[in-house]
């Protein structure tokens, strides 16, 4: 009984239980390769968020420690990518080697994507801390935080095509059963297993659009923290003056917010063609922002109902993309009623377009205001305690000259996408 107990709680207990648990992590890793890229899409979305919560914290002039609770969430997120891409380039390579899938040529895109952003990465942590040391506190735009937002976009947008690529939606979880044919198709593999029930594929077809959407989320977290960079005055230091020039700040926000917005909303949708995925998407972005930005100043609490608001829209073209009228009947066989198809299909997605343009100017609230603030009639020190009056100022002032551009560049974040998914992206149903 002793020896018993021994093995089940003392250490050699506790030395097999890791050893089971590393070998079924390891198996899981092996036959579904979207485990290691999820993992990579998660920390980006920590390390992301845990930046944003940083900003706020140095806005709202909070004591700062190297061990604060937002870097510690940074350097987790980092960790996850570390070990989630090391884990996708020990699958890749193991499946080169058996199945012969390069047949010596690059990598996938994906991969490269991936590596090179992880190098990035690691290589800002460094770089920061000599910054830091050569010129003290740094802004939001500096070399090595620069190097972290671009290397946290190539690596969240690889992990995506990563994720989206046949190799890792093929029903590859039956290992047991007999293999009949493998063969390689632009450097991935094929698997088709007998005895495969409807429950498989439905459990695999749901876990992809989850897939999908915690990657493209992590996708747009990262790339709208780069237009913030190069767009927010937070950049001005004692040795240097990165701050952007206001009114091509207002420009590059205006321009690619709505675009942004638009792109990554609609292909969320158009790669999956599922009701579901594009409202799932935003609210995740909005939770992240409401937890990183308005939460941690007491003074924007009350306008979270106000910001909650911004799941309608998205929510009603999520319902507007996913109507069967948008989709070609196979029973039609008129012409006029094929194009008369084509037209209302055209004109929901450009409907899609304008819409998710023009909520650019509330789903960025409120680190929006200190960019709009510094190109309007009468700019004013953004307090914390004043930042939501200054912003609804804005919305009677600003927005109504920012909706015409608005729609057109989310009609242009709808044509892009619509472009890019069929060229580039595989539909993964």
């Amino acid at each position: 009984m002793a020896n018993t107990f021994r093995t089940l709680f003392g250490r050699d207990g506790s030395n097999a239980f890791t050893s089971f648990a590393i070998s079924h992590f390891k198996n899981s890793i092996e036959t579904d390769p979207a485990i290691p890229l999820i993992i990579v899409s998660l920390g980006i979305l920590l390390t992301a968020s845990s930046g944003s919560w940083d900003i706020s914290n140095h806005l709202l002039n909070r004591p700062e420690t190297f061990f604060s609770p937002p870097h510690a969430g940074l350097y987790s997120g980092v960790v996850l990518v570390l070990f989630g891409s090391l884990a996708t380039y020990r699958y890749h390579r193991h499946s080169s080697k058996m199945f012969d899938i390069n047949n010596g040529k690059p990598f996938p895109t994906y991969l490269r994507l991936l590596l090179i952003g992880v190098v990035m990465l690691i290589s800002a942590g460094p770089l920061d801390f000599a910054w830091h040391t050569a010129f003290g506190l740094d802004g939001l735009l500096s070399p090595p935080h620069a190097v972290l937002a671009i290397g946290m976009a190539l690596c969240s947008i690889g992990a995506f095509l990563g994720l989206i690529s046949k190799n890792n939606y093929y029903d590859r979880m039956k290992t047991k059963t007999n293999i009949e044919t493998m063969t390689s198709e632009v450097n991935y593999f094929t698997v088709e297993l007998k005895n495969t029930v409807p429950n498989d594929t439905t459990t695999r077809n749901k876990r992809s659009l989850l897939y999908v959407i915690i990657s493209i989320t992590a996708i747009w977290i990262t790339v709208s923290g780069i237009i913030h960079m190069i767009s927010l005055p937070f950049s001005d230091t004692d040795f240097f003056k990165f701050n952007p020039n206001p009114i091509l700040a207002g420009l590059v926000a205006t321009l690619c917010f709505p675009f942004l917005v638009s792109f990554i909303l609609f292909t969320s949708w158009k790669i999956t063609k599922k009701f579901g995925v594009l409202s799932a998407s935003g609210l995740i972005f909005i939770f992240i922002n409401l937890v990183t930005t308005i939460l941690p100043n007491e003074n924007l609490v009350p306008t979270i109902p106000f910001y909650l608001l911004n799941i309608i829209p998205i929510i009603m073209i999520d319902v507007l993309l996913s109507l069967p009228a948008l989709r070609t009947s196979s029973s039609i066989s008129s012409i006029s009623s094929v194009s008369l198809s084509q037209t209302r299909k055209k004109i929901v997605v450009v409907s899609a377009g304008i819409v998710l343009g023009l909520t650019f100017f509330m789903l960025y609230f409120p680190l929006i205001t200190h960019t709009y603030n510094e190109v309007s009639i009468n700019p004013q020190p953004v307090w914390p305690s004043v930042t939501a009056s200054i912003y609804f100022g804005m919305i009677d002032e600003m927005y109504p000259i920012l909706l015409v551009s608005s729609m057109a560049v989310g009609i242009l974040g709808v044509v892009v996408s619509s472009k890019l998914t069929a060229q580039t992206l595989y539909d993964i149903h």
